[in-house]
C-alpha cells in the first residue's frame, strides 16, 4: 500500500531528483552546453544505487520507492538514448531494443504483482543498468564538439560495444524475470 508520506522519504526524493536531473542534463546537452549536461547526467546516474541504499539504511523501503526506482531507471535510460539518437546519430535500434525490453519486463512485473507473485530485482538487471548508464556517458563525451576525433572515435566505438553488451545483459535479465514468473505461477 502506498501512503501519502511515501513521496517525502529521502530515498524517494533522491529518485525524483534523478528524474529531474536527467531532464536538465538532456536539455543542457541539446542546447549546446554539453559538458554541463554530462556533469549533471553523471551526478544523476550516480544516485541510481543511492536511493536503494538509503531506503535500506534508513528503514524507508516502500512499495512506491521500488516502483519509482524502476521508473527512474527506465526514464533516465530512454531519455538519454533518445538524446544520443538526436545529437549523435546513435542508431534508433538501441532505443527500440531498450523500449521493447522495458515494455516486456513492465508487463511481466505487473502481471506478477496482480497475481500476488513477488519478482525481486536481480543483480544482472542492476549491473546491466550500470553498464548502459556508463556507455551512454562515454558516447555523450565522445561526440562533444571539442573532443578531437583521435580520442572521440575510439571512445565512441568502445562505448557502443559496452552499450550493446549492457542491452544484451538487460534483455537476459528480462528473460530471467519471465522464467521466474512462469516457475512461480505454475
Amino acid at each position: 500500500m502506498i501512503r501519502a508520506g511515501d513521496l517525502t522519504t529521502i530515498p524517494n526524493i533522491v529518485s525524483l531528483t534523478r528524474i529531474v536531473g536527467v531532464v536538465a542534463c538532456v536539455s543542457l546537452y541539446l542546447t549546446g552546453h554539453g559538458w554541463a549536461g554530462v556533469g549533471i547526467g553523471t551526478v544523476a546516474c550516480l544516485t541510481d544505487h543511492l536511493d536503494g541504499y538509503l531506503a535500506r539504511r534508513l528503514s524507508q523501503e516502500t512499495a512506491l520507492g521500488a516502483m519509482l526506482d524502476q521508473a527512474a531507471d527506465s526514464f533516465t535510460t530512454a531519455l538519454a538514448l533518445a538524446m544520443l539518437v538526436v545529437a549523435g546519430g546513435l542508431s534508433i535500434t538501441f532505443l527500440g531494443v531498450f523500449l521493447m525490453r522495458e515494455f516486456w519486463v513492465g508487463t511481466v512485473r505487473r502481471y506478477a504483482a496482480s497475481s500476488g507473485i513477488d519478482l525481486p530485482s536481480i543483480v544482472l538487471g542492476k549491473l546491466a543498468t550500470a553498464v548502459i548508464y556508463w556507455a551512454i556517458l562515454l558516447i555523450a563525451v565522445a561526440i562533444l564538439p571539442d573532443i578531437p576525433a583521435q580520442y572521440g572515435t575510439p571512445l565512441r566505438q568502445f562505448a557502443l560495444a559496452c552499450l550493446t553488451v549492457g542491452l544484451a545483459m538487460s534483455c537476459t535479465a528480462g528473460w530471467r524475470y519471465t522464467l521466474a514468473l512462469t516457475e512461480r505461477s505454475t
